[in-house]
């Protein structure tokens, strides 16, 4: 198991070290809300194991923070970045043997959930590939509204990063057919487009 860089601290502070809500399980409960013993709302996530120790990630959390976790609207990962961060370590029984206050930026990224991971699978983004016409291109916002899709859709706006913002500028200057690849967040409404190509019926 990796080492800890942090401060050593008293984990009576999470004592009883048992979930309030089981947000996801697998095996036990992997990320999980516990009341400490100043009555503050933490999140926790299981983030190691080896021989008869298991590492978990504590941080303060808020009712807020946990809605937007369950509802697809925030990943795993931006919850646990907060300013405050806790690494305990439990024995089989679930009995605390050990916690340190780290900064979150020093644990392996190995041991975090990916940058994007949702809480449950059906929260994860959707694959998207349309073919249509750029208008309404708002290169402040890096947004713009696809139209003339085949199919029921007749319009879908994305957002997209700004190494993307020439090629959407070109295509929508030259008014031609493109195959738009994205990614659609149900809980945001929104869809994120990652890559674009002329397309090969477009003149």
């Amino acid at each position: 198991m990796w080492n800890i860089t942090g401060k050593p601290a008293n984990f009576s502070r999470f004592q009883p070290f048992e979930p309030a809500e089981v947000l996801y399980e697998f095996d036990g409960p992997r990320i999980f809300t516990l009341t400490d013993n100043d009555d503050e709302l933490n999140l926790v996530y299981w983030s190691d194991e080896i021989e008869q120790t298991s590492r978990y990630v504590v941080v303060p959390t808020t009712a807020k923070i946990l809605t937007a976790l369950k509802k697809g609207s925030i990943s795993v990962f931006d919850a646990l970045n907060q300013p405050r961060c806790w690494l305990c370590d439990a024995n089989q029984l679930g009995e605390l043997t050990g916690c340190q206050r780290v900064e979150f930026e020093d644990i392996p990224r190995d041991s975090l959930p990916g940058i994007g991971t949702m809480l449950l699978p059906s929260l994860e983004p959707q694959l998207l590939q349309l073919e249509g016409r750029i208008r309404e291109l708002d290169k402040d916002r890096l947004s713009f509204e696809l139209r003339e899709i085949d199919g029921s859709s007749q319009t879908q706006r994305f957002v997209f990063d700004e190494d993307l913002l020439e090629e959407v500028f070109q295509s929508f200057e030259a008014n031609v057919r493109v195959l738009v690849a994205g990614r659609t967040f149900p809980a945001k409404n929104l869809a994120y487009a990652y890559a674009l190509s002329r397309s090969p019926a477009s003149p």
